[in-house]
Formats: structure tokens, sequence, C-alpha cells
């Protein structure tokens, strides 16, 4: 077995490993580079193999920046399995298909995600499974709805390849399990330079009494897929708390409706299905024209859930138009906001969003940002996952930025003799 590091090795997306079985390459997810031009130009890159020579993929969860270059692979020869669990492929079929219709130019189109589609091949959590002279099984990792970690073992070996893991404390999913022995570890370091700060509690009782005590509007940017779930289970939960304080809130996004759909399929995942189910069905959906003309002229208190997260198209920028001139209107960035991206352009002080040269957005409005709903394990929390590994055990850090990559790997030194940063195209052989 060969390890050859190629995604995620310079940035935070783009997540791609590949692995050398006895009988064939195998890569451990096929993600996009997503963030900056400069970022989303390694896109372009040649891959170190042929499409077709590539006999597995083994998808560890439905985010785009895991699983966005699948189709692009089945374009140009791909015919293997991809493995995952059930709820990754119905997830994964919304974010592709919603994909399609921007890498249409250059990458892959809607045809393309139906023949990746067809490769899925599903199997259960802490089910082994053998191929090409390996085996495999995928492990709970928290995070998002069917997230998992990646067990793959060959000629005696065992590497885990950790996928993106949840946090310890998350309203919805599970926490994962502490890492189980192996031979190495291939770890994600997305926060792996903090601790997150603030409380999804505290946070959305201030924001829905902003709301309120203002009577004004609150906009909430988030993504479609994981994020609007937890944030509708948060709010109907101080809803419940504090029923004096209810007031209408719509949700505007033709995904999010989709992944709500999937979530309430799969609710047994998550920590209390049928009070998640309930939320969930009584979501009021902005679905026709009737009801957007009609909710445009609606005053405050209101409460409004849109996407994409990162204003970077989406439904939300409808009503950032109808309300850019309300002073008290309030705008929540409820999720990271990546570099070069129109929301966090604003945090930094613009107030132009150029939806178009010919009618461009300023927003008048509050803007209030939020670190306190991630869903990504924290540097105390992936520190915990590697706690029953032997001291022994190589670590391999990806998908963080430098300064995450760096800071992890001083406080992992702590506990581990081995801990290094790839690049790409380093190879190990464990």
């Amino acid at each position: 077995m060969e390890i050859i590091f190629w995604g995620a090795t310079q940035t935070v997306t783009g997540s791609m490993t590949f692995i050398k079985l006895p009988e064939g390459i195998i890569c451990v997810d096929a993600g996009l580079y997503q963030g900056t031009e400069d970022i989303e130009k390694l896109n372009d890159t040649t891959l170190p193999f042929k499409p077709s020579d590539i006999k597995l993929v083994v998808l560890t969860h439905a985010h785009l920046d895991h699983s966005g270059l699948l189709p692009y692979l089945v374009k140009h020869g791909f015919k293997g399995s991809i493995l995952c669990t059930k709820a990754t492929s119905a997830l994964v079929k919304i974010i592709l298909e919603d994909s399609a219709k921007i890498m249409e130019k250059n990458y892959y189109d809607l045809k393309d995600v139906q023949k990746t589609l067809n490769l899925i091949k599903t199997i259960k959590w802490d089910e082994s499974i053998s191929l090409l002279g390996g085996s495999f099984r995928l492990l709970p990792a928290g995070h998002i709805l069917g997230a998992s970690s990646a067990e793959i073992m060959a000629n005696n070996r065992k590497v885990i390849v950790s996928g993106d893991l949840g946090r310890s404390d998350d309203p919805l999913m599970n926490a994962p399990n502490p890492c189980p022995d192996c031979d190495a570890v291939i770890l994600e370091s997305t926060y792996g330079s903090r601790n997150r700060t603030g409380s999804i509690d505290q946070e959305i009782e201030l924001f829905i009494n902003r709301v309120i005590n203002h009577s004004t509007v609150g906009i909430i940017a988030s993504f479609a897929v994981a994020r609007a779930q937890l944030i509708i289970n948060a709010i109907n939960e101080y809803f419940l708390l504090h029923p004096e304080k209810k007031i209408q809130v719509h949700l505007d996004s033709p995904m999010m409706l989709q992944a709500n759909k999937v979530y309430k399929k799969f609710s047994f995942l998550t920590k209390n299905p049928e009070t998640l189910k309930k939320y969930i069905e009584s979501s009021s959906f902005v679905e026709y024209q009737n009801q957007w003309d009609h909710l445009k002229k609606k005053t405050g208190p209101l409460i409004i859930i849109s996407s994409s997260g990162m204003l970077s198209g989406g439904r939300i920028l409808r009503y950032l138009e109808n309300w850019q001139h309300d002073k008290k209107a309030i705008l929540y960035l409820a999720g990271h906001q990546s570099e070069g991206s129109p929301g966090l352009k604003l945090i930094e002080g613009q107030r132009e969003i150029a939806i178009s040269e010919e009618n461009p957005i300023y927003w008048n409005g509050e803007i209030l940002t939020s670190d306190a709903f991630s869903s990504h394990a924290d540097q105390e929390e992936l520190i915990a996952w590697t706690k029953k590994l032997n001291k022994k055990t190589p670590i391999y850090l990806i998908h963080g930025n430098n300064e995450s990559k760096i800071k992890l790997k001083a406080e992992l030194k702590k506990h581990f003799e081995m801990v290094y940063i790839p690049k790409r195209m380093d190879t190990f052989k464990p």
C-alpha cells in the first residue's frame, strides 16, 4: 500500500488522496477547490493518474470540496464504484446537481452527474467490504449527515483518513468515536489553529431578540445542506423555551427544501430524530411567486433563512435587494466566508454586492457574523480524536491552511513522535 498526497495539501478545499493497492489505484474523496480565482485554478491541474486508471473512490461525505470532482472523473473515463453511506448518497445528489448548473461550461454537466450517481455503491457504517486486494470500512465522523472517516487495509497495514470530523457538542450530529488503532492517520486540520468560540443557543437568542426589539427583518445567510438544518433546529428550540417570542420564519431555497427532505428521511442518524422531523415538517417555505410578492412587502419582526451562505448567488440576493435601504434590517452571516466571497467583503467593510453591473446591491443594514455554527471539530477536538493512538503512529495533516496545520502539528507533537505536513505528490508506505 502506498499513499500519494494530492488534494487539500495547499488549501482547505479540494480533498483527494490516492492510494495504490495490490490490485489497483483508489482515491479517498474527489473534491473541488473553492475560494479565490487562484485557488480555483487548481481544478485545472492534470491529475497524476488517468481517471480510467482509478478503480474506486471512497467518498467520506457530500460537501463539494470532497465530492465536486466526481463527475469530472466520470466524464474523463472513471468507471469504478463510488463507496459511501446512503445518507451521503442522497445529499451528494442534491449538491452535484446544483454544482452542474455552475460547472457545465468548464467541467461537467447534469448528464455527467447522472452517470456519477449510477456508480455509487452504499455501505453501512462499520460494514467491511473487500475490493482490489484490500478492505474498506466507513466509520461515523459526525460533521454532517452520513459523514464518515475511511479505514483502508491492505498487506496487513491499516490507514485511517479522517474526512471532516464533527464537533463533540453538535446539536444534531453525534460526536465521532476516537480514531481506532492503525498504522497511519491522514487528519483534517480545518480548525487546527483554534478552538471554536460562541454558543449556538446564545447567539440565536441574541439574534431573535434583536429582530424583535427592533421590529425588523433578520436575513440569515445559510448553506443549504447541514447548516440550514442546524439553524432550523436552534430557532425552534428557542421558540419551544420561549413561546412568547415566536415570530414568523420563512425559508427560501430550493436546495434547502431538498436537503430538508433528506434530513427528515435519515433523521434516525441524528440525536433527536422525532424532534428534528417535527421542526422540518413545520418549516414555512417560499415556493411560489405569489408568496414572494406577499413576503417582500412585510415589515418585521420577521426571519428569513436563504442561501447561498457566502452571498455568491441564490435567492438570498433578492432579499438583500428588497431590504437594502432599511438601516434596521439585519444580515446574519452564520458560516465561514471564504477569501474573495461577497460575504467576506461585507464583513471587511465593503457595502456593495455586485450581482450585476447594472443593478448592484448596496447593503445599508446591520451585519452580524458568527463562528458558533461550524460543524468542524476544533483544535482540542481534533487532538482528542487521536487520543487512543500509539504515540509512534504517524499523522499527516491536510485540509487546512498553513497556519492551521503548523499550529496543530505543534500541539500534536506533544503527544506523537511523527507529525507531518505533506506536499502535493509526497508519498509514503505505512
